[in-house]
């Protein structure tokens, strides 16, 4: 790499109390560092009070030592903090909002609700730059928050290339889709578990990796149906376990169900079905269509409809070249605007613009 490329890049300080190695974290920093951006890393996971002090002492000694100092997701309750640690530009990387993910993941509380727009509003009140996970939560937050449009800046999630990237993988000798991700309200695993019946005596096997609040559930509706073509994974699985789980699969399935949250994220499993070359099956959102084409990238269907989503399942399985060509058009899109390089590209460009 030459060194005039190198110098002219931006210093960046990623500080969280989350790990270098979560979600956005480890795909930005490789993204960055891949650019010759020089990253230092100022991380904790103590909890409580303690958490402060170490990230003041670990701060401390590279305090001038970068151009911005960006708070890593999951972050929105220490922008505050950053601000009043350092006077260089504080980059949020918010994704969404914590009222959101609280709201209609978790079904929050209302006192928990209020804390997380309080804690929202003062985290974006910090911040020089707020970045955020689709074009439609740039707009929420413009709503939301105020202030100019150019201070939320879209910067998609990716996938972390070292992991999730095309390679030679056995495929499963049985058609097989796989479902991966959190079970929560908005995830509509229920309706994966319902297709499934219903392709019960059509050699298709259902493959659900994921944990949460709804895995109690979705065990019991497999049992209340005596479904046998359906295996759920919810230990936890290393990256490179969850990979190999994933890429031996024939077809992706993501998100289903009808939750205000899916009109502005795209989940993570979205970038790594389409890193690993598997056909992508989803609910019809804003989200999701900000990157894919229903028929082209993709195939939508109707949130919640389980015969919907057999069908579709079906017809990938009966029409492989029409399955290709869907994971070839994804695979081009992640190339040209997800990729680590994509994205290590918009990221150095949304930093040169404000210095």
């Amino acid at each position: 790499m030459h060194d005039a490329f190198v110098k002219n890049q931006p210093r960046v300080c990623y500080m969280g109390i989350s790990s270098p190695e979560f979600s956005r974290n480890r795909v930005y920093i490789a993204a960055l560092k891949e650019r010759g951006v020089q990253v230092f890393e100022c991380f904790t996971q103590s909890g409580g009070l303690v958490k402060f002090v170490s990230l003041f002492k670990k701060h401390w000694s590279m305090r001038n030592s970068y151009d911005f100092l960006v708070v890593a997701y999951p972050g929105h309750t220490i922008v505050w903090v950053a601000r009043l640690l350092s006077r260089k530009p504080i980059v949020f990387d918010a994704l969404c909002t914590s009222w959101e993910a609280e709201t209609f993941s978790h079904e929050a509380t209302v006192f928990r609700q209020l804390r997380m727009k309080f804690i929202d509003w003062l985290a974006v009140r910090c911040a020089t730059l707020v970045l955020v996970e689709s074009e439609a939560q740039k707009i929420f937050f413009v709503n939301r928050f105020g202030g100019d449009s150019e201070k939320y800046q879209v910067v998609y999630t990716g996938a972390d290339e070292s992991i999730f990237k095309l390679g030679k993988t056995t495929k499963l000798s049985r058609f097989t889709v796989v479902f991966r991700g959190r079970l929560t309200y908005e995830s509509g695993v229920e309706y994966v578990v319902r297709a499934a019946k219903i392709l019960d005596g059509e050699h298709i096997f259902f493959r659900i990796i994921g944990y949460g609040y709804k895995l109690v559930a979705v065990n019991q509706l497999i049992k209340e149906l005596d479904i046998k073509n359906v295996e759920v994974i919810s230990e936890q699985l290393s990256f490179d376990e969850l990979k190999k789980k994933m890429a031996e699969c024939h077809v992706s399935i993501g998100q289903l169900s009808d939750n205000e949250r899916l009109k502005r994220t795209i989940p993570h499993k979205a970038f790594e079905s389409f890193a690993l070359g598997l056909p992508y099956i989803t609910a019809r959102a804003e989200g999701i269509s900000e990157i894919l084409k229903d028929g082209e990238s993709c195939v939508m269907i109707p949130s919640e409809d389980a015969k919907a989503l057999a069908e579709a399942i079906v017809f990938l399985r009966n029409n492989p070249e029409y399955a290709e060509s869907l994971q070839k058009k994804a695979a081009d899109i992640f190339e040209k605007k997800l990729s680590q390089r994509a994205l290590g590209e918009k990221l150095v460009q949304i930093y040169n613009n404000y210095l």
